[in-house]
């Protein structure tokens, strides 16, 4: 006998509540399977929550920074802030703004640690941790931990990451089609023009045999004074003074941008590697940076950058 439309209708009553309709045992083995995979992610610490916590506890590790000292050492773990960010209606002092490590929302699930693909940005910094502080080491490749930096000598940014191969900060130039070589989620500009990205690679990547050669990775600092560099050349670089970090291949200062992005841990700010100069030819309070050790010192000179 056909069923009527009646018989097979799972809103009537013909039913009582303890009877199931349905594809019910299908839907009981899912969510069986459902609760069986979390458990399985859970142990294997491989759900999301669980690595954004690791993430931030990775990135946030505190570090200690180099013994106070009035200049600024080859081996030393500092920090580089800007001296002011003179944007409206923030307080620069309160931010303590720092160079730090970003990563990208996308390699969350794939890496809870600095690597390649993280980026750089300008973030307020509460204290000393992991993705605001860097190591100097000699731009030359020769030991020189305990010596005193100098104006005009090359240097190097290590993170505070794998010591087996070390994370350098680097920059490079435009590729011939004028775009960037090097990949990152935001950008800025200056009169139209694309500024040159931050980006980290490992020492072992660096050499004439690759796309980035080592020559990348070096920085040098000027007084921030354009009158006295060419005296100041040679002298040390003094710890939380204003100066200006210089990118040796390209020539072009280390930006803190009044752009604001959004990051995993916050709004942040743009970095880049532009000259940013007054009708003076003095560097503006973009470019204007300090190297901090702890050593604790005046800013009196700062508001006029």
């Amino acid at each position: 006998m056909p069923c009527r439309i009646s018989d097979t209708d799972t809103s009537s009553g013909r039913y009582q509540l303890s009877v199931r309709i349905g594809n019910w045992v299908e839907e009981n083995c899912l969510e069986e399977d459902k609760i069986v995979n979390f458990k399985n992610q859970r142990d294997r610490g491989e759900l999301l929550v669980l690595k954004a916590r690791t993430l931030y506890d990775n990135f946030h590790k505190e570090i200690v920074l180099a013994a106070p000292k009035q200049n600024i050492i080859f081996g030393a773990v500092v920090q580089l802030m800007p001296i002011v960010m003179n944007i409206k209606d923030l307080d620069s002092d309160d931010l303590n703004a720092a160079l730090s490590v970003v990563i990208n929302e996308r390699m969350v699930r794939n890496s809870q640690t600095i690597t390649e693909e993280c980026e750089l940005s300008v973030a307020p910094s509460r204290r000393p941790c992991a993705r605001n502080s860097f190591r100097i080491v000699s731009g030359d490749g020769l030991d020189r931990t305990g010596e005193t930096i100098k104006y005009g000598q090359r240097f190097r940014l290590q993170c505070m990451a794998s010591e087996h191969d070390p994370i350098m900060v680097f920059s490079g130039s435009k590729r011939c089609n004028l775009q960037q070589g090097i990949n990152v989620s935001y950008s800025s500009h200056k009169n139209g023009e694309l500024n040159l990205n931050l980006g980290l690679v490992h020492q072992s990547k660096c050499s004439p045999k690759n796309d980035i050669p080592t020559a990348y990775t070096n920085w040098f600092c000027r007084h921030v004074d354009p009158k006295r560099r060419f005296e100041s050349e040679g002298e040390d670089i003094p710890s939380n003074s204003p100066l200006v970090i210089v990118h040796a291949t390209t020539n072009r200062n280390l930006a803190a941008e009044n752009v604001v992005i959004q990051t995993l841990f916050g709004p942040e700010f743009l970095v880049s590697v532009q000259n940013y100069r007054n009708i003076y030819r003095h560097e503006i309070w973009k470019n204007v940076w300090m190297i901090s050790n702890g050593y604790q010192t005046s800013k009196s000179n700062s508001s006029s950058h």
